[in-house]
């Protein structure tokens, strides 16, 4: 049986990409897929970085308004023209600053300076030394008087200091201890000056008791003693103390003194973690820039000319935290800011006390 061709139907060879075609397909595809890739890598680094230094630069500003509310503080309520002193050495050893080459009562100013004082281990460069300041300024919440919601602070009026079994104490004229704290930081005033105190013991209701050995190592009781000193009529105010200061490891932490209970010292709050340097320069007065105030004019604590009475001339503080990430951008470089601030000291400036 012969069977009969379809004269209508015909050959069509097999169509598809050839060889040359689907290399070249897949050579655009990997030059438009690495240049998309290179867009995406770009952009992740990029946005690393930004969140990384965002992240820095918002914990250096939080610190940097810190300072600004403590050096705009510093001096209010507290004796610029009136002398604060303390036992030879107390404030230095406290610091950890130079001390002075005399054995006389030191001064003790609302601000108090401290230049390249400690070697940070977390820089690595070497020899590396950071600054530290401290504040000092009556505490707003001390005997506040008024109607509510419009309460101001006030110094409580005291009779003289008398000693008693080796204790200096102080009797408040209204006859209560109420408005004071054991463990609390006082400047007392009076006629003949100021001085500084950190209260022991509240005895009975109405006497506030300052022993030798206080946490500060403040206290020095009996007629010799800057207490004892004072006469009336005289004022007890509790003061804030604060120091700024970076240690080895490159915390940048804010120190407070006393007024903390159970009693210490002083209790620490770390503000930046990280810090590569911290420097502070102070403007004066008369305009002219300095490291270090009250080292006198050859410029180095602890010798003769020192003069701790400058430190009442800064009018502005600039402060510059330098600081490093741990985490590292994809070359493997760290992360880095800084940031400058300045801040006026407007209770030194205007004796606003």
């Amino acid at each position: 049986m012969k069977f009969k061709e379809n004269a209508g139907a015909t050959s069509r060879p097999e169509s598809g990409f050839s060889l040359l075609e689907l290399m070249i397909s897949l050579a655009l595809f990997l030059i438009v897929t690495g240049a998309i890739f290179s867009v995406l890598s770009v952009a992740r680094q990029s946005r690393s970085f930004v969140s990384e230094n965002t992240g820095l630069n918002k914990n250096i500003r939080i610190a940097l308004n810190m300072i600004g509310r403590d050096a705009y503080n510093a001096g209010y309520g507290y004796p610029l023209r009136n002398t604060v002193v303390l036992p030879d050495d107390r404030v230095s050893l406290l610091l950890g600053i130079p001390s002075d080459v005399d054995t006389t009562r030191d001064v003790v100013p609302p601000i108090v300076s401290g230049n390249d004082v400690t070697l940070n281990t977390f820089n690595t460069a070497p020899d590396i030394r950071t600054d530290q300041v401290t504040f000092l300024y009556k505490d707003p919440t001390f005997n506040l008087i008024g109607a509510a919601g419009s309460e101001v602070s006030t110094p409580l009026p005291i009779n003289a200091a008398t000693t008693t079994s080796g204790i200096d104490e102080i009797i408040p004229l209204s006859g209560s201890n109420s408005a004071c704290r054991v463990n609390d930081l006082y400047l007392v005033t009076g006629n003949t000056g100021s001085t500084l105190g950190v209260s022991t013991a509240l005895f009975g209701t109405n006497t506030v008791r300052f022993a030798n050995g206080d946490p500060l190592g403040f206290n020095l009781t009996g007629t010799s003693g800057p207490l004892r000193a004072i006469t009336t009529p005289a004022t007890l105010q509790r003061v804030q103390m604060v120091t700024y200061f970076v240690t080895a490891d490159g915390t940048l932490t804010r120190r407070r003194y006393a007024n903390v209970l159970p009693v210490a010292a002083f209790t620490d709050e770390p503000l930046i973690y990280g810090v590569e340097n911290f420097q502070i320069k102070y403007v004066m007065d008369d305009g002219s820039l300095s490291d270090n105030p009250s080292a006198g004019p050859d410029g180095i604590p602890g010798t003769v000319d020192d003069t701790q009475a400058n430190l009442a001339a800064v009018r502005q503080i600039r402060v510059t935290v330098y600081v490093r990430s741990v985490d590292r951008t994809v070359s493997g470089v760290p992360f880095r800011s800084s940031m400058t601030a300045t801040f006026s000291t407007r209770n030194l400036g205007y004796d606003a006390n």
